[in-house]
């Protein structure tokens, strides 16, 4: 599979040990969490990822190459779960391929359930994300937070991770402004050369918005990014060649979910194939 084989040759730029620190990645981008409001067991807080200039970070699902975020949190005290949120990427690179994430300071929202919202709690984060300028590397980085009902969060902090939130794609369902209308399946070509493809319409209330889409299978599948065949008034159609499925893997019943990026607004929808 073109994708996975492409994916396997350029992580072969991510050789070099991953860089350690107590709160920081000395390596392109400095990492803390920050701390916002407590109300009953959910404690809202945030992973940010300081870029430094020229550097980039990957999304939950890198493209042809990268390493997406991880958070493990087993040595926290007074945590039940951690969930995060990933505000709406970009694409980029060119050449070889296309990778999909951040180019700029980027805050990850994490949704925190307190075991116990009547006492204090401690988040502990260790945390391994790609970061890349003419090189790329793995960043593994352990940071942690006080979490205390009683204490006022910094205002700062507060401020950053509503902004993320802000940014975090709509999830939609049926006919909205700006969604995934159709999902149509094209059989592979009889000679033999390629593979099944999904055409994906996407229709907006604003025919002359620049928009991007992104797909995701799942687990274990590794879809390449959309290509984008036309566009016509507020319709534009994508294909996604399925490759990527793991081996013995059927399109059929899959559940997909596709995520719609424009400038100002992005949303993201959950599409199971027929």
């Amino acid at each position: 599979m073109k994708t996975a084989i492409l994916a396997g040759l350029l992580s072969l730029l991510f050789a070099t040990p991953p860089a350690r620190a107590a709160n920081e990645a000395p390596n392109g981008a400095e990492i803390r969490l920050l701390t916002g409001p407590i109300q009953g067991a959910a404690a809202q807080m945030g992973l940010e990822i300081a870029l430094l200039p020229g550097w980039k970070t990957y999304w939950r699902s890198p493209g042809d190459a990268g390493i997406p975020p991880t958070i493990e949190t087993g040595g926290s005290q007074n945590i039940a779960g951690v969930e995060i949120a990933f505000p709406a990427p970009e694409r980029f690179g060119e050449g070889l391929g296309q990778s999909v994430g951040y180019t700029a300071p980027v805050v990850l929202p994490l949704a925190v359930r307190l075991a116990d919202p009547g006492r204090p709690a401690r988040l502990v984060a260790k945390v391994m994300i790609g970061v890349c300028r003419d090189i790329c590397l793995p960043v593994e980085v352990e940071v942690e937070a006080r979490i205390d009902p009683k204490a006022r969060p910094a205002p700062g902090q507060v401020a950053a991770i509503e902004e993320a939130l802000r940014q975090v794609p709509v999830r939609v369902e049926g006919t909205a402004p700006l969604a995934v209308a159709s999902v149509a399946r094209e059989a592979a070509p009889k000679t033999g050369n390629g593979p099944e493809t999904l055409v994906v319409t996407v229709v907006s209330d604003r025919p002359e918005e620049q928009q991007d889409l992104f797909a995701e299978g799942p687990d274990g599948w590794a879809l390449p990014l959309p290509v984008r065949l036309d566009r016509e008034g507020g319709r534009t159609r994508w294909r996604v060649a399925l490759e990527g499925l793991p081996p013995g893997a059927s399109p059929k019943g899959a559940a997909l979910r596709f995520t719609v990026v424009t400038p100002d607004r992005a949303v993201e929808q959950a599409w199971r194939l027929d």
